[in-house]
């Protein structure tokens, strides 16, 4: 309910749904009985109007649960599109959860079954909670023997629920888990088949998987079977309180002591108290997915840094290092790193692998947040900018970039209309990229050579003409003359430019993350 006000909606039409089929319920249950009772001692009476009140009931419950999942299920719609917009911003600034193909699965199934939770099992939460008070009260009401002994069994049911329900969502996490490590798995493997097969070891990884998808199919079984013992214990209970309830209801009319149509409305009612309980608790096991998917998306839009509002610059900026803390070597050491990233020049962040380099980048491009220290842009302080503003005026070129697109044209654009071919062609040629627009490249521009897909992704940040350009290993993969020919492109830039690269380039400005002067956390 906190991270979607959608919900809230839902629990609403809900509650009103559920507290109108519950009357319905004890309105049936009345007429009904109340006709056989009339029956039974009068043979003549006349039973028009409790027929008709049971009529009219049995059609208001039908609407009623009817309209109960559609209603619901339309007002949930937009938590979808509202969870996974806001983690897809949030992969935006701290990058993927956990590998790409888990982000994938957690963004597009993931999210579709908290969308299934919030519309099938948060109504019948709701009315597991509601119907079972209000069909109490009219059980005390009209017999309060009866009332009591249900009011124990359902004091028992909750202890049940959450000792069946805590283990059931254990293995449900666990298996949300081995289907995040198969998606995975399956991504790696199918990326590297040709390697694998190159080397003679495609075999192993398809036993690997096997083996991966096995764990998953045990902590699937492992699941059923909960679900299958809490489904157990609570049909047994609810039978064996029925039963109770029953025989006394049956030994008290044989005495004389109560009304036929007081006992039959208690016994038609008495089941009604525990089927919202039981139907809950199948949802619950049903929106297992859900339950695991929301926990893990959650954590990482829940918990999300709120962004500042502040708008960021519109000319190249300046930005200002201040203790920022990057890792320093393979031991895990960290250091703190301090710097000036003059506007319009060109920035060199220099080191050896490990050293830091990437964390400072992402640092700067708002997409780490634990690093410490303080950033600013043109004298603000990072976090109070606009997030999604400031990113949208950087190009990010990382040490992997993606290449999404069937030929050139779409990986340029990118999804962006306003780019025209002309613009695609001078920003290739510039490049000394020689490739059609129209040529199909693969998957991943996999038809490519390293080099020349490292360059088409240099060509894709230019086209955005940034305020800052953010480069990561610019000129790695790439042969002496193609390098040369990068770093001039490079140089001949008016706008911000920062370059993390190990390698020896010039640049206006030098922050050396590995130098020994920097202060030791």
């Amino acid at each position: 309910m906190r991270a979607s006000p959608v919900v809230r909606r839902a629990l609403g039409a809900s509650l009103i749904l559920g507290l109108v089929t519950t009357v319905a319920i004890i309105v049936q249950a009345t007429a009904l009985a109340s006709a056989l009772g009339a029956v039974f001692y009068h043979h003549d009476a006349r039973i028009t109007a409790p027929v008709v009140w049971f009529m009219s009931a049995t059609a208001v419950r039908a609407a009623a649960v009817g309209l109960s999942e559609p209603v619901t299920a339309r007002i949930a719609a937009p938590v979808r599109r509202d969870l996974r917009r806001r983690l897809l911003r949030h992969v935006l600034h701290h990058g993927p959860h956990q590998s790409v193909d888990a982000t994938v699965q957690l963004a597009t199934k993931g999210v579709s079954a908290i969308e299934d939770f919030v519309a099938n099992y948060v109504p019948a939460l709701v009315l597991a909670t509601l119907a079972p008070a209000v069909l109490l009260g009219f059980l005390v009401w009209r017999d309060p023997l009866s009332g009591v002994i249900v009011a124990i069994s359902v004091g028992l049911l909750p202890i049940f629920m959450i000792l069946l329900g805590l283990e059931a969502k254990e293995k449900m996490q666990e298996r949300w888990d081995d289907q995040q490590r198969l998606a995975g798995y399956f991504g790696d493997v199918v990326r590297g088949m040709g390697v694998l097969k190159a080397h003679n070891r495609s075999r192993h990884a398809l036993q690997q998987l096997d083996g991966v998808g096995a764990a998953l199919g045990r902590t699937t079984m492992a699941t059923l079977k909960v679900a299958f013992l809490s489904s157990f214990a609570l049909e047994l209970l609810s039978s064996l309180a029925t039963a109770l309830v029953a025989l006394i209801l049956g030994v008290r009319l044989l005495d004389g002591s109560l009304h036929l149509s007081v006992a039959l409305a208690v016994l038609l009612v008495t089941p009604e108290v525990f089927l919202p309980l039981r139907r809950s608790a199948a949802q619950y096991h049903a929106g297992a997915d859900g339950i695991a998917a929301a926990s893990v998306v959650l954590d990482l839009v829940g918990d999300a840094r709120v962004d500042g509002r502040i708008m960021p610059p519109v000319t190249a900026p300046t930005i200002v290092l201040r203790d920022v803390r990057v890792a320093a070597g393979p031991r895990g050491d960290t250091q703190l790193v301090n710097g000036v990233i003059a506007a319009g020049e060109l920035t060199v962040i220099r080191g050896p692998s490990g050293s830091g380099k990437t964390t400072l980048l992402r640092s700067i491009i708002g997409q780490r947040d634990d690093v410490g220290g303080v950033i600013t842009v043109d004298g603000t302080d990072l976090v109070d900018l606009d997030r999604a503003r400031w990113q949208s005026r950087i190009a990010y070129l990382p040490q992997d970039p993606r290449l999404p697109g069937t030929n050139a044209r779409e990986v340029l654009s990118l999804g962006e209309e306003g780019i025209s071919d002309d613009q695609m062609r001078a920003a290739l040629s510039t490049l000394a990229l020689d490739v059609d627009l129209d040529r199909e490249l693969g998957e991943g521009a996999s038809a490519l050579s390293a080099g020349q897909r490292r360059r088409l992704a240099l060509a894709r940040c230019l086209l955005r003409q940034p305020l800052l350009l953010v480069l990561d290993e610019p000129t790695a993969h790439l042969d002496g003359a193609s390098e040369a020919l990068v770093v001039d492109v490079i140089r001949s830039l008016t706008m911000t430019r920062v370059v993390a690269t190990h390698r020896d380039l010039a640049g206006d400005h030098v922050i050396d993350v590995a130098t020994p002067k920097a202060a030791r956390v």
